[in-house]
């Protein structure tokens, strides 16, 4: 088994109680609650947004952390069957969101979960994990929801890569939610990583859309988001930062846009575009 040296495994620890310091100091601090709702894990205070459960009880849970730019520089939050100091865990940890405002919403929306996971070493990476939504952020509700799932990060492309993967919550439409990650049913491997968690959605009327052959591409040459529309004209355009704030509010009577994305940081972005009174929401990633 790959044993990590001990300042590492140090560091974790007191990354993990800045995090619990962080959400003694911010509870006052304001979530994001209005689709499209981001969460990229770029600060180390998760413990604002996220609720940590220690299921097993042994005192080892999920946790912030930043990889050097050597390996990648991403940011997100691990969680661990295995530790140098400790050996083989028997993890069974949750992180649970804050609440998601979906009651704007009916069924008739399209609504999908989105996210980045995978094991850090390629050659430990069966890590076992669910993921839930619910009405209530109680163990006992995400554990009866019937809109969940449950996977081998392996054995879904993520052994030392991050495969994105997703999950329609349309049916909690209408009420409040939350999300929740669980690791468990894993031992002796090494850790689990998730990142880029995104709730957003797209009306019914996407029939609209693909029956009016609408394009979109992001050309990071000149940082631009073009959007095709081949018959109806384009009625506004609404773009979001990865916080859920709006950047780009913009009314339209044409059917092609050429939006100008070089004055925005770098990062991942959420378009919603407005035709026929029929809303797409796009994510793109400007780099």
């Amino acid at each position: 088994m790959f044993t990590p040296n001990l300042t590492y495994l140090v560091m974790k620890k007191i990354l993990l109680l800045i995090c619990i310091i962080g959400w003694s100091y911010n509870s006052n601090a304001q979530c994001n609650s209005n689709l499209p709702v981001t969460e990229t894990f770029d600060t180390n205070n998760i413990g604002v947004c996220w609720i940590v459960n220690d299921g097993d009880g042994d005192s080892n849970n999920w946790y912030w952390w930043e990889y050097s730019s050597y390996y990648g520089g991403h940011k997100v939050i691990s969680s661990n069957s295995f530790y140098t100091s400790t050996g083989a865990l028997n993890p069974d940890n949750w992180i649970m969101s804050h609440a998601i405002d979906l009651t704007t919403f009916t069924t008739g929306n399209t609504i999908e979960l989105s996210w980045k996971v995978r094991g850090e070493l390629a050659g430990f990476s069966h890590e076992y994990y669910s993921i839930y939504a619910a009405t209530n952020n109680s163990i006992s509700s995400f554990q009866s929801s019937p809109v969940k799932r449950s996977e081998y990060v392996d054995e879904v492309g993520g052994a030392g890569t991050f495969v994105t993967r997703t999950m329609d919550i349309s049916s909690l439409a209408g009420n409040i939610v939350y999300i929740a990650f669980r690791h468990h049913n894993s031992t002796n491997q090494y850790n689990i990583n998730i990142d880029d968690v995104t709730v957003s959605t797209s009306t019914l009327g996407v029939e609209d859309f693909n029956k009016d052959n609408f394009k979109y591409f992001y050309n990071s040459s000149n940082e631009t988001l073009t959007l095709r529309s081949s018959n109806l004209p384009i009625d506004s355009v609404k773009i979001y930062n990865i916080l859920g704030q709006s950047v780009i509010n913009k009314r339209s009577s044409t059917t092609n846009e050429d939006i100008d994305m070089s004055q925005m940081v770098d990062g991942i972005y959420i378009a919603q575009i407005e035709i026929n009174n029929s809303t797409k929401s796009i994510k793109f990633l400007k780099q």
